[in-house]
Formats: structure tokens, sequence, C-alpha cells
């Protein structure tokens, strides 16, 4: 075991930690890998990478604080696979960074603070975007305080990497994604937390990015911006690949856009099971969406969710595209409180077919904003919509609204350009 204080690490939380932690992980990589230990204590510190056969340990009581100096950070070109978005003002600097590693871990009762509150301007309200309508992010948003600077990028990123392992630990205070897994093989994330405020954008929990053999169990994740994204935005990497084999259970989450958001990129996402998760406060509870902002076009297949709990969201379901496909999909046994119902479009070239709903209990909730025309044009006329998609087949779905707020909705199902819609043990009121 290799402790950050042999090799000179001050916990005050204002002495730069960077280079003996670093001292620490580069020493027990050359020794043929082990355990290096955060203590207890502050450690403020820039970027750091993890290597190969290293797993970073903290302690409980041990904190790792961000830096707020931007030239404490990782230089954009520090490898092949970084990216930055200037349009979400947000750069390429990252505080933990594994590329190309091996048997790599980050593990631990500890915190990783991002120091986001430093980073983010006060929140604010955009009721003219579609984005923000009062279903999604009704905290209001932040983005960079500094708009030339900008704010540090993903938290914690594995790059390609085989064999790697994230527990126990706490994300918070985010200035971006916390947990970003791009390319990786063989990855285990198992009980961690990521806190982070209601009105930081960007701040995802986990991204999972053409990642192959994963599974996420038994997290707690309260965010600003999606709680998980599975995505396949391959254009970075090396040896690009499908994001594919799976598996999500028994998380807690809490989100500003989505609980669990499945699309965006340019590649392939299939054999992906969720099951077991509740999800509270999200503008959409699930939602599968081939493209972003007219970036990408995700081919969509065996993506299945069951056993899921969705309160006081936007939208329980989306299912959208223009490009792409959404093919081969199951929702089941789907309880949701929310405030709009469940939406199937296709548009263009996209394909969504050959999707099975079963179970599904919903139950529209009454609206604090009022339904002025533009979050009417959001929210839409129909309980049911769908448009464009072909061989659906649903069982058992039920929605569930009071006279009051049945008022406000034109239809319970709108059905235009569809082909083999299959209705079975279905319940929707008469409007």
């Amino acid at each position: 075991m290799y402790s950050i204080e042999q090799f000179g690490a001050v916990s005050n939380g204002t002495t730069l930690a960077t280079k003996a932690i670093q001292s620490a992980i580069d020493t027990c990589h050359a020794n043929g890998g082990g355990r290096v230990l955060i203590p207890s204590g502050t450690y403020l510190t820039g970027s750091l990478f993890l290597k190969s056969n290293v797993e970073l340990h903290l302690e409980h009581g041990a904190m790792l604080k961000a830096s707020t100096d931007l030239s404490d950070y990782n230089a954009a070109d520090a490898y092949a696979q970084n990216f930055g978005s200037v349009s979400e003002e947000w750069m390429a600097k990252h505080l933990i960074i594994a590329v190309e590693c091996q048997n790599v871990a980050l593990t631990g009762d500890g915190v990783v603070d991002g120091s986001g509150d430093f980073f983010f301007e006060e929140p604010k309200f955009y009721p003219e975007h579609a984005w923000m309508s009062g279903y999604a992010w009704r905290n209001g948003i932040s983005f960079a305080r500094d708009k030339t600077l900008l704010r540090p990028g993903q938290v914690v990123c594995m790059i390609e990497c085989e064999n790697v392992t994230v527990t126990g630990i706490t994300i918070q205070n985010s200035p971006c994604w916390s947990l970003f897994l791009h390319g990786c093989e063989q990855v285990t994330v198992r009980g961690i937390k990521v806190l982070n405020p209601a009105y930081f954008g960007n701040s995802d929990g986990i991204d999972i990015d053409c990642c192959r053999y994963v599974t996420v169990s038994d997290c707690i994740i309260r965010t600003g911006d999606d709680a998980i994204a599975i995505r396949c935005d391959s254009k970075k990497l090396k040896k690009p690949c499908p994001c594919e084999y799976v598996t999500i259970s028994n998380c807690t989450l809490s989100a500003s856009a989505c609980g669990i958001r499945v699309g965006v990129g340019y590649g392939v996402i299939r054999h992906v099971r969720v099951f077991g998760i509740t999800i509270e406060n999200a503008g959409y509870g699930i939602n599968y969406i081939t493209s972003y902002s007219a970036r990408g076009c995700a081919e969509i297949e065996d993506v299945n969710f069951s056993d899921i709990s969705i309160y006081n969201a936007g939208f329980p379901i989306q299912i959208k595209g223009e490009v792409g496909a959404v093919r081969n999909i199951s929702l089941e046994n789907i309880r949701a409180y929310t405030l709009g119902g469940v939406r199937l479009v296709a548009s263009g070239a996209c394909d969504i077919s050959r999707v099975r709903m079963r179970d599904l209990d919903i139950h529209l909730i009454p609206d604090s904003l009022p339904l002025d025309e533009h979050r009417l044009q959001i929210r839409g006329d129909a309980l049911l919509h769908l448009q464009g998609v072909h061989d659906v087949c649903l069982n058992g779905v039920r929605i569930d609204v009071t006279p009051e707020l049945l008022l406000s909705w034109k239809t319970a199902l709108s059905q235009t350009e569809c082909t083999n819609v299959q209705m079975k043990n279905c319940s929707l009121p008469t409007i």
C-alpha cells in the first residue's frame, strides 16, 4: 500500500497535492501495482492520471477537492481521445483520468468534489426553449460563470480501459459529467453516490459510452442533468465499438433532464437490461432518443426496461427520432406519476418498430405552473401519442387522470402514420 502522505501530500485543503498523489500512483504502477491510499482529510488536487494495476482508494473521511485554477488541469491534447464542448461551455480538462489502462480501480468511502460551485453561475430560467418549459430543469439551469475560460469537463474519465472498478465513492459538486466511461470493457460500478445540485447543467451522473460488458448497481444519483446516459459516440475512440451488454439495476435516481437516456452518437446501442430503478423529478423518466440537436444517428436495439417506478416527472416514457432506429425493445411493469403522457414519435428516416409495452400504470398529477400555449405545445394534446411507429404491442397500459386534469387534454390516444399497433387489456380515459 502506498499512502499519499508518504509522498508529501498535506490534508489542509489548500496546499496543492497533485504532484504527491501522482508520484504515489506512478510508484505503485512501477512496482507492479497495488493500492494508493488517500487517508482521511481534504486534499486539493489538479488532474491525476491513473495507471494500470492501480487502485486509488479513498478511506472514510477522505476528500479529493478539485482545484479552481484551470492551469492545474491536463492539456487539451493530453490524450488523443480527449474532447470538450464550447457550445455547452466546458473544457477538455478533467480531475481523475485513466487512458488505455488495465485493471484500474477507484474505491472507498471517500468523496471526490469537483468544485462545481466555483465554476457555475447562478441558475436561470429559459422558458422560450423546448428543453425548459416546466417539464425539465424546474429549478432553473446554470452554465459556466466565466464565458471565456469556461469550466472543467468530466470529473472522472475512464477511456478505453479494461477491467474497470468504481465502488463506494461519492462524486459531488461536479462541473460537468461526473463519471464518464468511454470505450471501456469489463466495467463494474457499484454502490457509488453522485450528489449535484438540481440546476447544474451537464452534470450527468454516469455516462456509459461505447462500452461493453458493464454492470451498474446499487447507486444513488441526484443530479442536474441526466442521471444515467447510455451513448454510442465513438468518433474520438481509437477502437470504435458498440455500446452493448450493459446491465443497470437497483439504483435510485433524481435528475433535472432524463432519469435514464438511451441514445446520442453515431453508433450502435444494444443488449441492455435496466431493472429495479426508482426515478424522481426527471423531465423524462425513460428517454430513447437517436440524435441530439441534429447531431448523431444512433441505432438502438434490444434495450429493455422492467420494474421501474417514476415519481413527479415531466413525462414517463419518450421514444423519439428523426434518423437512426429504435427496434426490438420492451418496457414492462412501470408505474409513473407524471405531468405528461407517453410519446412514441418517429419522423424523417427514423425507424421505430417492434416495441412492446406491458403493465404500464401512468397516473397524471397536477401541474404547479400554468399551461400556456408554449407549454401545451411541448406537452401535446394526447395522453398516448403514437406517430410513424410500426409493430407496436401495448398490453395492460393504463392511464389514470382525474376529471379536473382531463379537461386540458383533447384526446386519450393519437395515432398517425402507424402500422400494426395492437392494444390488449388497455385502459384509457374517455374524452
